[in-house]
């Protein structure tokens, strides 16, 4: 978004507040990003995703339009359970999962 203002010279207010911390200045851009327009309905249903803790799992459920159970699926996540939370891993587990899940 800021590239293409930029780049078409449209701009939009904007907050930029600069701190200093232990001789390292540190900077935060805040604005208000316009509510995109809906394109995705309930009209061919929903999926549902919900990360468990006990035990430790993921859950994965697909609804028709008119409310009925399509699919479910329970996929553990036991092997990541120790794993620093900044690992890449956690993020390419979760979209491989889903992607070959909804590549069935």
């Amino acid at each position: 978004m800021l590239f293409e203002s930029w780049k078409s010279k449209s701009y939009f207010p904007y907050t930029v507040e600069l701190k200093l911390r232990e001789g390292e200045i540190y900077g935060n851009v805040a604005f208000e990003y316009p509510e995109p327009e809906i394109w995705l309905t309930k009209e061919y249903g929903v999926i549902g995703i919900d990360i468990n803790a006990s035990p430790l799992h993921l859950a994965i459920a697909e609804v028709s339009s008119d409310g009925n159970l399509i699919s479910y699926q329970s996929i553990s996540l036991h092997h990541l359970i120790g794993q620093p939370k900044n690992k890449k891993v956690y993020k390419d587990f979760t979209i491989g999962t889903l992607r070959a899940y909804f590549q069935r």
